[in-house]
């Protein structure tokens, strides 16, 4: 839940149910692991109970049939986006960093290079990709076949770099990728999505299917002015994520909390909403220095300033997509 990064969400309340004692008793007895806590979930407890009891006793369905559905909504994937206005402000770094960081949390994490122009993630990972993303396009492999293992056991769908049609993908061929890529993500805790850089719909239509979008800016003007752009852009766009701004490059706190607050002053003051904090990066040649040898981070360098805010950062997210089930069907 973001712990120290952003203020936690305050669950709604339990709402009053009038079932009868005996059958709340019974759906307490035999759904109880797979409840959310109370005060603990963004569905109410009493709501989750009142779902089940309609399915028992008015819809008669078999208590093995409820808990199996009980059992795939507790069981979500965090779809994450990680994008920025401006290219060259760590945007992959980042990606990558926290792809092996949650990885080394235990998480099965699935990073996607988004980036169809200029795709590189494998190249900051370390993986020499044997087919990529345009063979999957291109109808000679499916998605399957083309990921490939990499640092902390992050799994890869590889990009291809200059290749314009890729790049040139039209809108409905794009949503179909990235309703296949979500699909194929089933079986994984996280899939990390490394977006271009830009507004154009090439980018944009990654963010559709995230719960959460970080957007990766650096106290750069340029790019804070870019970094706001995107903002206003997925406002514009009514997306339903949680929008978090990380601050890279900064070279103290509170450089990192002038950028943050100038540029959340400024989307409360023209979109009547801001981004929240995902906290910040130092400038550090470490970083750089395990880009050039195509090793994360958090695997060369794990004691490091950058190192740790990336690990608190996954777990930040990890926190997010472990919280009990939201049983987004229950109305």
């Amino acid at each position: 839940m973001f712990r120290s990064l952003i203020a936690p969400k305050t669950a709604p309340p339990d709402l009053p149910g009038g079932i009868e004692p005996a059958r709340r008793q019974f759906i307490e007895q035999a759904f109880g692991d797979l409840l959310p806590a109370p005060n603990g979930s963004h569905v109410p407890r009493g709501k989750a109970i009142e779902w089940i009891n309609d399915q028992l006793f008015r819809n008669r369905r078999a208590i093995p049939d409820i808990r199996s559905e009980l059992s795939r909504q507790a069981r979500r994937t965090l779809v994450l986006a990680v994008t920025s206005g401006k290219g060259g402000v760590g945007k992959t770094t980042v990606s990558v960093n926290l792809a092996a960081a949650a990885a080394t949390q235990g998480q099965r994490v699935l990073l996607f290079d988004a980036d169809l122009g200029m795709a590189n993630t494998h190249v900051f990972a370390g993986v020499n990709p044997s087919r990529t993303l345009i063979d999957v396009v291109e109808r000679r492999a499916g998605l399957g076949d083309i990921v490939e293992r990499g640092p902390a056991g992050v799994d890869l769908i590889c990009g291809s770099s200059g290749l314009a049609r890729l790049a040139s993908l039209d809108l409905p061929a794009l949503r179909d990728l990235t309703r296949s890529v979500v699909r194929f993500a089933q079986n994984y805790d996280l899939l990390i999505l490394d977006t271009g850089a830009g507004i154009g719909s090439a980018v944009t239509v990654f963010l559709e299917p995230a719960a959460e979008v970080l957007v990766v800016t650096t106290p750069n003007l340029a790019a804070t002015l870019d970094a706001y752009g995107m903002i206003k852009v997925m406002h514009e766009l009514r997306l339903g994520a949680t929008v978090r701004l990380l601050v890279n490059q900064a070279g103290t706190r509170r450089e990192a909390t002038e950028v943050f607050d100038r540029l959340a002053a400024c989307a409360r003051r023209f979109l009547a909403s801001a981004p929240e904090s995902a906290g910040y990066l130092r400038r550090d040649l470490h970083l750089e220095a395990a880009n050039q040898q195509r090793t994360p981070l958090v695997l060369s360098e794990p004691d490091s300033h950058n190192a740790r805010r990336f690990q608190s950062l996954a777990t930040a997210f990890i926190d997010e997509s472990t919280s009990p089930p939201r049983h987004d069907h229950i109305t």
